[in-house]
């Protein structure tokens, strides 16, 4: 948990851009504060007019309390407009930018959140922080201001009551407020309790055919549980003490109350009071009462605030990509890997410890070993998705370091299912987004997927979620397609072939030998002994 100040900066960094939006809400609020009292001085003056205390025309004084209220209806659904709409704009920004920094920050073979946190974070810490500026930050401006401006006015009518009401109501919202810090450490707990069942839930219900094969979704449901009494028990601890602090502070609201109601009944029975000033005192209670009930509130609000920010600090400060130019290299250009070595964070030993070898340009190399051996880590070292501990990787000709700007020489198919929900068009065209039918329909034929002209919909066949509706080799020929679409002199095939059958594993590699051949420098992760004939060298890892 970060501390206070680093928080606090955070929040501040969030209100910077909004400053004049925030500014706008607070001098609407502020007009709301102006004719909130304008009504309670018309209130006076309508019951004055109407007991013979002030002279002038009651229809008069009607007129201008009923044009009041109108206005401050006005006032009020403009504000509420205005409120909503910097609430939107807020929100998108803030995700856009929170979400930008996860996806460029460096990834060393683990993510550090789970992705079902992370969405958490994006949603509802996104939503805490932006509501907490938007919406109380400005409501605390006019809420003071609102304090203030009734205390002048009730002080103007009454300096004692106005003291024994100043002096009764901050002693009950500091006695409330005892425990900011426990209740900030309850927040912060709810928060990582939440994602844990978020992350649990959503890892589960995407796994759930395993789960039941396994005979494990009695135990899944049991875990859920245990995760949700952990959140459950926290939110009790936290609603105990927003109970005490609410108890105690109706009670110095009550007195305050009290306290006016006999003052101005003791003032009826002396003739020092009107029935016009003691409608007046009774709604000023609650225009001096109201701001610090509000002024209280945002007390739980700063807390889940801060919590939030906390979090989403987390995912801001990750370590980012260096930003350059891309750095495309014309025809198949060469790999050379020298004295490579690389350990992941935290592991015991290294993958491997001086690898050197030269993936010759135009030239296809099949990459063997048993599995652990590194040979994943090995070609993503080379594409600089990972960096490595000691060594070097060399893109040539020209000779070039392998960077942040090489990765677009990089035709890549991942290990395993990596189709997105959406269809099979759009699946294709993250890998090119301007290309034509034509060319998709030809990537597809290359990687032996031609299945997808049998299917109802063609290209638009929707994939649901990591490719399902789909059979493993299918899903495995649409992402192979998708890959030959990217621009790049380097295809790197990590298992592409594992779920395909041999012979539309040969036609497969039929295709892309005859194509590309030459044409570009081919790495492929293999356990099968096909690709192993098309190759012109084979490197193997122990």
């Amino acid at each position: 948990m970060r501390t206070f100040k680093d928080c606090f900066r955070g929040l501040a960094g969030v209100l910077k851009p909004l400053r004049w939006r925030v500014l706008v809400s607070a001098l609407l609020g502020l007009l709301q504060v102006a004719l909130s009292l304008g009504f309670v001085w018309y209130s006076k003056r309508v019951v004055d007019l109407a007991t013979g205390e002030a002279d002038g025309s009651l229809v008069q004084g009607i007129s201008i309390f009923a044009a009041i209220l109108l206005l401050q209806i006005a006032a009020r659904t403009a504000a509420r407009w205005w409120e909503g709409y910097i609430v939107v704009e807020a929100q998108n920004a803030n995700r856009a930018s929170v979400f930008s920094r996860v996806m460029h920050s460096i990834w060393q073979g683990r993510d550090r959140f789970h992705s079902a946190d992370t969405i958490n974070r994006l949603e509802e810490d996104i939503r805490v922080v932006v509501d907490f500026v938007c919406t109380s930050l400005p409501g605390i401006v006019v809420t003071a201001c609102q304090f203030v401006a009734a205390c002048i006015f009730l002080f103007s009518l009454s300096p004692q009551l106005g003291w024994i009401l100043v002096f009764i109501m901050p002693v009950a919202v500091i006695g409330s407020r005892l425990f900011f810090r426990k209740m900030r450490s309850l927040t912060n707990d709810i928060r990582r309790g939440d994602s844990l069942v978020q992350a649990h839930m959503q890892e589960n219900i995407q796994h759930r055919m395993v789960i039941r094969t396994m005979g494990s979704t009695e135990d899944t449901l049991d875990a859920l549980d245990e995760l949700q009494d952990d959140v459950r028990a926290n939110t009790l601890r936290r609603l105990g003490y927003s109970a005490f602090s609410r108890t105690f502070m109706q009670l110095g609201f009550m007195l305050g109350y009290a306290a006016a109601f006999i003052w101005s009944v003791y003032g009826l029975s002396k003739g020092t009071v009107t029935y016009g000033l003691m409608t007046a005192f009774l709604q000023l209670v609650g225009q001096v009462q109201r701001p610090v009930a509000e002024l209280a509130s945002q007390v739980p609000a700063f807390i889940k605030a801060l919590a939030s920010e906390d979090r989403l600090l987390d995912l801001s400060e990750q370590i980012q990509e260096p930003e350059g130019p891309e750095i495309r290299l014309e025809g198949a250009p060469g790999v050379r890997v020298e004295d490579l070595s690389f350990k992941y964070p935290e592991a015991a030993s290294p993958v491997f410890e001086g690898l050197s070898f030269d993936f010759r340009p135009g030239t296809m190399t099949a990459i063997l070993g048993p599995t652990g051996s590194g040979k994943s880590t090995l070609v993503k070292l080379i594409m600089n998705l990972l960096s490595p501990s000691s060594g070097s990787v060399t893109l040539y000709n020209p000779p070039t370091p392998s960077g942040a700007g090489t990765l677009c020489n990089f035709m890549y198919v991942p290990q395993g299912n990596s189709l997105m929900s959406g269809s099979i068009r759009q699946n294709l065209r993250l890998a090119a987004p301007q290309a034509t039918d034509d060319q998709l329909w030809e990537a597809l034929e290359t990687a032996s997927a031609g299945f997808v002209r049998d299917l109802p919909e063609g290209l638009d066949t929707v994939c649901a979620e990591v490719g399902q509706g789909l059979s493993e080799g299918q899903a495995q020929r649409i992402a192979i397609a998708r890959a030959l679409l990217r621009p790049g002199g380097i295809l790197v095939l990590d298992e592409a072939t594992s779920a395909l059958d041999a012979e539309t594993e040969q036609a497969l590699l039929d295709n892309i030998a005859r194509r590309y051949r030459g044409s570009k420098t081919i790495l492929c992760i293999t356990h099968r002994p096909a690709a192993t004939d098309y190759a012109d060298q084979t490197l193997k890892l122990a």
